[in-house]
């Protein structure tokens, strides 16, 4: 199931993918993008680097998966 990204419209194959995007972007629209979801970028981006698994990315995934239903 191919996303488009909610801030720069790129598709990537999958929501975490996209949230990898995102993390990995960390420009100020992105960045921003986390802000009207009320997440922090910065806070999660330190869970995804110290904690272990995909925690941080799969919230985020959740988040582009709803955006993603929420334009169609």
């Amino acid at each position: 199931m191919s996303v488009i990204c909610p801030v720069c419209k790129k598709v990537k194959k999958n929501p975490v993918d996209c949230a990898r995007h995102m993390f990995g972007t960390g420009d100020k629209p992105h960045r921003a993008w986390f802000e009207t979801q009320g997440l922090s970028f910065i806070d999660l981006l330190l869970d995804q680097a110290t904690q272990p698994g995909n925690k941080s990315y799969e919230l985020v995934g959740g988040y582009v998966e709803k955006a993603q239903k929420d334009l169609t």
